[in-house]
Order: C-alpha cells, then sequence, then structure tokens
C-alpha cells in the first residue's frame, strides 16, 4: 500500500493483516512555498517540488496534532509514512517527544516520506491577459478555445481546506458559460 513503509516481508505482512483495524489519519498542509511545473525541450514537464524548511515544520506540528489524536482516540500503536519504519506505541517509556525525534531523524525531504497531493490548485490561473493566465474569467482556455477548465486548479492559489464546495461551484460556473456558447 501507497504510505507503507517497508522493513522486512514480516513487517508488511503484519501491516496488512492488520488493516482492518487501522485508521488513517491525513495531515492537510498548506505549504507556503510551493513548488514549480517547467516543461523539458522534448515539451516533457519536470515537477520540482521540496518541502522547505518553514513547511516542514507546519508538516511536523500536524503530525504531533494527529498522534495526539489518535492516541486520545484509543491507538495501541502509531506509524508514519516514511520511506523507513518510524513507530509508536503508547504506555511505555517511550514519548510523543520521542516519536517527534525519530519522525525528525527520518526527514521530510525527497524519498523520505510519502507527501500526497490532492485537488492540485492553482496551476492554470484565471485572468484576463493570456500572458499572466491560462483561462478567461468564464474558464475557457486561453490557448484552444472551447476547452474549460472546471477543477481547483483555476484557484489563485492553495485553499488550505479540502475545496469540494469551491470546486463544484466553478464547475457550475464553466458549465454555465460552456451551456451560452452551445
Amino acid at each position: 500500500m501507497l504510505g507503507f513503509p517497508w522493513e522486512s516481508g514480516r513487517q508488511f505482512k503484519r501491516l496488512m493483516t492488520s488493516f482492518p483495524h487501522m485508521s488513517v489519519l491525513g495531515v492537510l498542509l498548506r505549504d507556503r512555498d510551493g513548488g514549480r511545473i517547467t516543461i523539458d525541450r522534448q515539451g516533457m514537464p519536470i515537477i520540482d517540488y521540496r518541502i522547505s524548511t518553514y513547511d516542514s515544520g507546519h508538516m511536523r506540528r500536524g503530525l504531533r496534532e494527529a498522534a495526539q489524536v489518535l492516541l486520545a482516540a484509543g491507538a495501541r500503536e502509531l506509524f508514519t509514512g516514511h520511506a523507513r519504519w518510524v513507530n509508536h506505541k503508547p504506555g511505555g517509556t517511550d514519548t510523543v517527544d520521542d516519536f517527534m525525534r525519530r519522525i525528525d531523524a527520518a526527514g521530510y525531504g525527497p524519498n523520505r516520506m510519502a507527501i500526497l497531493t490532492f485537488h492540485q490548485m492553482a496551476s492554470c490561473r484565471m485572468g484576463s491577459d493570456p500572458r499572466m493566465a491560462v483561462i478567461d474569467s468564464q474558464n475557457q482556455s486561453h490557448e484552444v478555445r472551447g476547452l474549460f477548465v472546471a477543477d481547483a486548479s483555476a484557484f489563485p492559489t492553495s485553499s488550505g481546506v479540502n475545496p469540494m464546495l469551491t470546486i463544484m461551484a466553478i464547475a457550475h460556473r464553466a458549465a454555465q458559460a460552456i451551456k451560452d456558447i452551445l
């Protein structure tokens, strides 16, 4: 499973057989520093994202708070989405602070932990100037007439919260524009 650390076949089998008794808690991070996508000479995208020190501090706080929520709910073991096994079993001498030190040691950089993205936002900026924006005020592409963008990529920046209702509103607005030209 994506986000499950691999240490050994035995450890992974234990995780998989425990799956029906697991709860997953995600940390929704509104990263301040973001990343960048450029295009290479062959027209292929190059994605450059490294979580900054500033943003990893927020990730750390989110992981600590998630641990506290799960422990308050009675979790018997916690583990992270790091590439290497980082866990915490409450009740002994191991504290949440110890757990956080192990998380910090495992790191937040590339190939250190699973960082997933949902609802990619702000990659197709809306605006009237085709040099600065991908779509116009009606959600239609400046470059490809008849192509409409109706998702969170039209956002000016990341919202920091689940954008479902706003995406629905954008899709409705784009649908009205499409209806008007048909």
